[in-house]
């Protein structure tokens, strides 16, 4: 490794837990403001761990966030220096996406990640996308606008390791087309609280097999830092039984 290994990009943070897949492996629990920053993380673990086969990367998420990279930005992500932690990190706020919508197909593009699996509220593609990358490699890409069709796909694949990602605004309700605005309103804890049960089939495929989970805050599309706090809060009880970036940072038991 080199020795940038214990950067952090601006905005975010990390806590190292065991996994939940009760192997005694370390995992690392990453919480950004913008979304874009899993990016650094995403690549980060990737280096670490040497996969024989990327993980896929399942994403709960309001967006899509399923931009794919133009030819100027594929030139970009092309001369990045990927084992640089420093570099990648500059690359994540100085030249991804600020909308933060392109940071997933981008690292399609660089096979940080392999397959990919999106549950959103926003008006969901037809069919499924396809994405090529640089090395040649097909990343598939789908979209659910419910976790029982999300899980039925993950439950029917070949996938053995994961990235799971959560973006906060995907508890909100908004009758804007593009998620946010003026008269955002959160779901109810019990909304929460039931897709991210330790012992719901979903989280119980995905606890087997996670590698790294990023949790993207996105204040401005939660309906402000009071929500976005107050999504946090309820997310962090659903899944830890102790608080993440706390002394000793431990999962809920999948029986809880």
């Amino acid at each position: 490794m080199n020795d940038d290994q214990y950067v952090c990009p601006p905005g975010t943070d990390y806590s190292i837990i065991t996994s939940p897949n009760g192997k005694n492996t370390a995992m690392e629990v990453a919480v950004m403001k913008e979304h874009r920053f899993a990016f650094f993380y995403w690549n980060k673990w990737t280096k670490i761990k040497s996969f024989i086969k990327q993980p896929a990367l399942v994403s709960i998420d309001w967006h899509q966030d399923l931009c794919p990279p133009c030819d100027l930005e594929k030139e970009e992500l092309d001369n990045l220096n990927i084992d640089s932690h420093i570099e990648v990190a500059r690359f994540s706020w100085e030249k991804l996406n600020p909308l933060n919508d392109g940071h997933i197909l981008s690292s399609a593009y660089l096979n940080l990640i392999g397959d990919v699996y999106v549950l959103c509220k926003q008006e969901i593609n037809e069919g499924n996308l396809k994405i090529r990358d640089k090395y040649g490699n097909i990343h598939q890409i789908n979209c659910y606008s419910n976790v029982d069709a999300l899980y039925a796909a993950l439950s029917s694949s070949d996938e053995q390791q994961v990235f799971f990602d959560i973006d906060l605004d995907y508890f909100t309700e908004s009758t804007d087309p593009c998620g946010g605005g003026e008269n955002v309103e959160l779901v109810g804890t019990s909304v929460i609280h039931d897709l991210l049960s330790p012992s719901s089939v979903f989280m119980c495929w995905c606890f087997e097999r996670v590698q790294g989970m990023t949790i993207a805050t996105e204040p401005k599309f939660c309906g402000g830092l009071r929500n976005s706090n107050t999504i946090y809060n309820q997310v962090d009880l659903a899944l830890f039984e102790t608080p993440l970036f706390g002394t000793s940072v431990k999962w809920k038991q999948l029986n809880a």
